[in-house]
């Protein structure tokens, strides 16, 4: 067969397979009546709040024909130089494109819009809304679908190395990539209202000191960087293992937390093996939550815990080997749901196989350990009799068995998962009181003198409680709340 025959051949197969598509094109019906618009899966598309400069997560439009005949059209950002929104319509960009024209959706059919922005810096402290819409031109009708979000200006720190005395303040948020690190002898302090976006495996490691002086309505927090949602109702916020954590190691001391928010990450606070004789960290009025490991975990350390929240972790709340830890007006509740839940709200050991950590004393005073197990107490006893392992359980409801030594006064021994919100399926939690809680009135007024004030600033007094005692645990129970 000749080249040109063979050629002729081809082309002849080719249009009898192709002739059914074009007989179908041909045969596409359009309508051209006004009244016959599309659809949408949504009239308004919303983004959560984000860093100028940093490219958003995809959000999808769906768009319906829901007539009978196909349908042409075309579609634009209705200020899209201004807005930094950006689409991708039926596969097509809009790079370097103002208008798509000439697009058409067959009779009940449907195609996809993918909507993302990249907003630009505002030179501001404030958050600031972004808006633009699609406009929709279908048969001389437009339509227009909202596109809203909300920017804010950050400060982007890549391995910062503090290496001197500095402040941090609120007038921004700070993104945190690699880690952040203070060396020996620098102090870092995050005054109130700091907020500190920690990249993926990104921490602080403090090998000099970090003084973190929130409020009660101005925390200062830490948490992972993710600022929209793993699925519609999910938030990144309440996903755990998003970052690192804050790690003091073994030559930092005197280093204190003031009502910091610090959850998400891998671990909220760890605390390396340190002199025992020596202050290594005080946490007051602090939350610590939502780790996919410990929670704060402890080794040979001297450390002071009040008022302070320590909950959900796939491994412990709080982990403690060795050491001399004195906990007062502390909620350790260990209901974590985003995968198995491998430990328990408190793990307590003197040794780790054959190396000693003495407990010198591990106090538990006006506290509630709780959680989602039968027993959210474990320990690890030495076989060596003569390495310590001093407890000490004072006007606390504990869910687990009472020992048959120790120091233990006043207690209550049982489950009780009377909680304002456990709800493990959307993954919200609020540990504050309900009113059937067996906490309530069972604190000691002795350990109450030195915090007056519960985890929200409410007053444990009488007057104001009303219930004439105070609650075990970080939250004081109110009416009404």
């Amino acid at each position: 067969m000749s080249r040109i025959r063979y050629y002729i051949y081809i082309i002849g197969i080719a249009a009898v397979l192709l002739s059914p598509a074009l007989v179908s094109c041909m045969d596409e019906k359009f309508s051209s009546d006004p009244s016959h618009t599309l659809s949408f899966s949504a009239d308004t598309i919303s983004f959560d709040t984000l860093f100028t400069g940093i490219g958003s997560a995809t959000r999808l439009l769906k768009v319906y024909n829901r007539h009978d005949k196909s349908l042409m059209f075309s579609v634009q950002l209705a200020d899209k130089a201004n807005s930094g929104f950006r689409v991708n319509v039926d596969g097509r960009t809009d790079v370097g494109v103002t208008r798509f024209d000439g697009l058409s959706v067959r009779g009940g059919d449907s195609l996809y819009i993918f909507i993302e922005l990249t907003a630009a810096a505002r030179n501001s402290a404030d958050i600031g809304m972004i808006k633009d819409s699609l406009v929709f031109e279908t048969n001389g009708t437009r339509q227009d679908v909202k596109l809203i979000a909300y920017g804010r200006d950050a400060t982007t720190l890549r391995a910062p190395v503090i290496s001197r005395d500095t402040t941090f303040t609120s007038h921004r948020p700070i993104i945190i990539h690699d880690s952040l690190v203070v060396a020996e002898g620098a102090t870092l302090t995050c005054e109130a209202g700091t907020s500190l976006y920690f990249h993926d495996k990104a921490g602080v490691i403090v090998r000099g000191r970090l003084v973190v002086q929130g409020e009660p309505e101005r925390e200062v927090v830490l948490r992972g960087d993710r600022t929209d949602r793993l699925f519609p109702y999910l938030p990144y916020d309440r996903v755990p293992g998003q970052w690192g954590g804050v790690t003091f190691t073994t030559g930092s001391y005197g280093n204190e937390l003031r009502h910091a928010d610090i959850h998400g990450g891998l671990f909220a606070v760890r605390c390396d093996s340190s002199d025992v004789t020596r202050d290594k960290v005080r946490i007051v009025g602090c939350k610590l939550s939502n780790t996919t490991g410990n929670v704060l975990e402890m080794t040979d350390c001297r450390a002071d815990i009040a008022n302070t929240e320590l909950s959900n972790a796939g491994l412990s709340c709080v982990d403690m080997t060795g050491g001399d830890v004195r906990f007062t007006h502390c909620t350790l509740a260990n209901y974590f749901s985003y995968g198995i839940k491998h430990g328990v709200a408190l793990s307590l050991r003197n040794a780790v196989g054959d190396v000693q950590h003495p407990v010198i004393e591990a106090a538990f005073l006006n506290c509630i350990i709780a959680g989602s197990s039968r027993d959210e107490i474990s320990g690890g006893v030495s076989e060596d009799e003569t390495t310590p392992y001093n407890y000490r359980f004072h006007n606390s409801l504990i869910n687990s068995v009472e020992p048959d030594d120790g120091d233990i006064a006043d207690c209550r021994w049982e489950k009780d998962d009377n909680f304002r919100l456990i709800d493990g399926d959307n993954y919200l939690y609020d540990f504050t009181l309900d009113s059937l809680s067996a906490a309530r009135d069972m604190g000691s007024p002795a350990y109450s003198a030195e915090y007056p004030l519960d985890r929200l600033g409410r007053p444990r007094t009488s007057a104001a409680g009303g219930d004439g005692m105070p609650d075990a645990g970080c939250y004081e129970w109110t009416q009404g709340y």
